[in-house]
């Protein structure tokens, strides 16, 4: 399965490799540091083609019938199964939060540097974005380029001795297509009497970037931890910023490890109720086709509650719920 992603990708992307020129050493560095976030992606359906292509070669052989025969329940047939699909899940979960954050940032910039050429114009530090832009060191809490917005702006000024001389700050600049709305403005003057304060921005004062200026210093979530991206929503909700969008994100940390729970959850009854999934290319058939389904369910549900729709915990856990319901009715069912 890793294999077939990382083809699929690279012919995805293949047009842009050509368009920049992209050296064949960035590019195989790019997938190289994309691996952990594709083996987390890839996990739950390897899980589940694994578990058919077992248990299926065990139906053929008739050993469920001997094991039922002998008094072996399917509760203590499912058991060890489920035991290791959660160990499994457990181990997902501490690799998104060890390996995934920085081979996920190594990427993103190996692809943003040396293959679409794009200056090094951000610095990520934990959990903030510094940007040097044209109209002085722009500190972002959030880029959401689905609501076209900045969240928790500040935009440091300097002098010719390099000492602050202004600070802005602004709760959200939202871009309008030819400019910066900016909400919540307020603005600091440092001068050799100290500092005032102002409640509205400086004349004249605008952005001179666009959106796409800052898509390029946008984080997304595989680049950060769930510890960091929680200390972000903290931060964002004491600057008083919408952070829905985040939460779901912070909770598909959680609910997206589980996946390989959910799958060997389904397999288990599939073949224990005489499913004959014996064939190695039926196995990854019904694995593809499951986990797509899977993840085509994650990617609505997440829509639904960026949008509001659905609360950040529904959206998130949504698939896995369904997906628990599923399988454990056809476990009942094989009792």
């Amino acid at each position: 399965f890793l294999v077939i992603y990382v083809v699929a990708d690279f012919f995805d992307r293949f047009d842009t490799f050509i368009k920049h020129e992209a050296p064949l050493g960035a590019i195989a560095r790019v997938f190289l540091f994309k691996v952990p976030l594709i083996l987390t992606q890839v996990m739950p359906v390897a899980v589940l083609a694994a578990a058919l292509v077992s248990l299926g070669l065990l139906a053929r052989n008739n050993e469920f019938v001997a094991l039922r025969a002998c008094g072996v329940s399917v509760w203590q047939l499912a058991m060890p199964l489920l035991s290791l699909a959660a160990a499994i899940s457990v181990a997902t979960f501490v690799w998104n939060e060890i390996v995934v954050p920085y081979s996920a940032r190594r990427w993103h910039t190996i692809d943003s540097q040396e293959i679409k050429k794009r200056g090094a114009q951000s610095v990520f530090m934990g959990r903030q974005i510094w940007f040097h832009g044209r109209a002085g060191f722009y500190n972002v809490g959030r880029v959401s380029g689905r609501h076209q917005t900045l969240y928790g702006l500040s935009v440091y000024q300097l002098g010719t001795d390099f000492r602050p001389t202004r600070l802005i700050e602004a709760d959200a600049a939202s871009w309008t297509g030819s400019g910066w709305q900016l909400v919540g403005v307020r603005t600091r003057e440092f001068g050799p009497e100290g500092g005032r304060g102002s409640p509205q921005p400086p004349p004249g004062f605008t952005l001179p970037e666009t959106l796409d200026d800052f898509q390029v210093v946008s984080l997304e979530p595989e680049e950060l931890s769930y510890g960091l991206l929680r200390r972000q929503i903290k931060d964002l909700r004491h600057k008083g910023v919408d952070s829905s969008e985040s939460l779901v994100d912070l909770h598909l940390k959680l609910a997206l490890p589980v996946a390989s729970f959910m799958m060997m959850l389904l397999a288990v009854p599939l073949a224990v109720v005489g499913t004959r999934l014996t064939s190695l290319a039926a196995s990854i058939g019904v694995g593809l086709v499951v986990g797509f389904g899977y993840f085509v369910l994650i990617a609505f549900a997440r829509a639904l509650g960026q949008s509001g729709a659905l609360p950040p915990a529904v959206a998130a856990w949504a698939a896995n719920a369904i997906f628990a319901l599923i399988g454990g009715f056809y476990l009942l069912g094989s009792h």
